[in-house]
């Protein structure tokens, strides 16, 4: 796939959280020529969040994230239609928000929210791209539902609120956290195209180690599992 034989003029995209990876991914995105954009996220911008969210500066302290991210975007790719959605995303809303759009980035930071996001896109069949960043270690799993992996197939049950530390929490390199956005961006672009060679990238820059894994899918996977698949109706997702 290369994006001179490619539009993507008619596509839309929702980025569900407009941080340390959503920024870089959707900015990567515009670029692109994506027609539509989504972005939620409920919060506003602060100063501890410069050094790695790269759409935002000290001129949008105290403003909403999506709408700063809106601004900035909309002055350089003006092609692209920007919608925000300044609110948290959950339960509550995951159907009707995901549902109006064609592929989802993940850019949230909790890991139940994202468990959450895994469940409702599979059940949607909804082709999504999985990231996390902390510290030094970042990965990336892109998602067709009831073709490849999904997050619960490596991770079967969801930890606890807050088990693990966000990048706020824990910290992580401002420039690390952009080149895993970009890497979305990349593997969100591949799945519009003919995707193959679709892996689990893991890395830690402190290590000095990469490697990729080969998704394997769980034929018990709560969510994504055949079984699932014909019993959806009855299935329940998304219990945190």
């Amino acid at each position: 796939m290369t994006q001179a034989k490619m539009s993507f003029k008619n596509v839309k995209i929702l980025i569900v959280g407009v941080g340390g990876l959503g920024c870089p991914a959707s900015l990567a995105l515009a670029e692109a020529g994506v027609g539509t954009l989504g972005l939620i996220d409920p919060d506003v911008v602060e100063l501890s969040n410069l050094h790695r969210q790269i759409l935002y500066s000290e001129h949008d302290l105290g403003q909403h994230k999506v709408e700063a991210a809106k601004r900035f975007l909309n002055r350089f790719y003006a092609q692209t239609q920007i919608n925000v959605i300044p609110e948290a995303f959950g339960v509550s809303n995951a159907e009707a928000v995901l549902a109006k759009y064609d592929l989802i980035v993940d850019g949230l930071d909790r890991l139940e929210k994202k468990f959450i996001l895994n469940d409702w896109c599979v059940k949607l069949g909804k082709p999504f791209v999985h990231a996390g960043v902390v510290k030094f270690e970042g990965q990336v799993l892109p998602v067709i539902p009831g073709k490849t992996a999904c997050l619960r197939c490596f991770i079967p049950k969801i930890p606890p609120p807050f088990a693990l530390p966000t990048c706020r929490e824990a910290g992580v390199l401002g420039s690390f956290s952009q080149a895993i956005g970009y890497l979305q961006a990349y593997e969100t672009l591949k799945l519009l195209g003919r995707p193959k060679h679709l892996f689990l990238w893991k890395w830690d820059v402190q290590k000095r180690t990469a490697r990729s894994i080969r998704p394997v899918r769980n034929p018990e996977c709560a969510a994504c599992s055949k079984k699932v698949f014909e019993e959806t109706s009855d299935t329940v997702v998304c219990k945190v």
